[in-house]
């Protein structure tokens, strides 16, 4: 795992494309209605590029929070810039020992720079080489 040094790491920005049948897939999914409107999580299941130097020990992980601010509607359509950062890193101990919290950070901004949307993230793990 990592510590505190990470907080700040972040990924390359990526383009994305909002394609119509993904969102189709996605609110087939869901359950719902498909139209010009992207659904607000969605943006969960857009590829994102890794974060240099940061590999989640992903057996064991689980996922603790989610949440969306959006500053507009986003449409199938639209073209994104994604990025993700390591905004936080601290533990906390439970009934399991020791607890490593990782909080990422997504940031889509329109092709003129706008923020359209952030999502934060909180992914918990065992820490390594803990008594419990």
């Amino acid at each position: 795992m990592f510590g505190k040094e990470a907080i700040g790491r972040e990924s390359e920005p990526v383009l994305i494309r909002i394609r119509p049948e993904e969102v189709r897939r996605f609110t087939d999914a869901t359950g719902t209605p498909f139209n010009d409107r992207v659904p607000p999580t969605f943006v969960v299941t857009l590829k994102q590029s890794g974060i240099p130097g940061v590999e989640l020990p992903i057996p064991g992980m689980i996922h603790g929070e989610q949440k969306f601010t959006y500053h507009r509607q986003l449409y199938v359509g639209d073209a994104l810039m994604c990025k993700r950062c390591i905004k936080d890193v601290y533990e906390r101990f439970g009934k399991l020992g020791k607890m490593t919290f990782v909080v990422f950070e997504t940031t889509g901004c329109d092709l003129a720079g706008e923020l359209v949307f952030s999502s934060s993230a909180t992914l918990i793990a065992p820490s390594k080489g803990e008594d419990r």
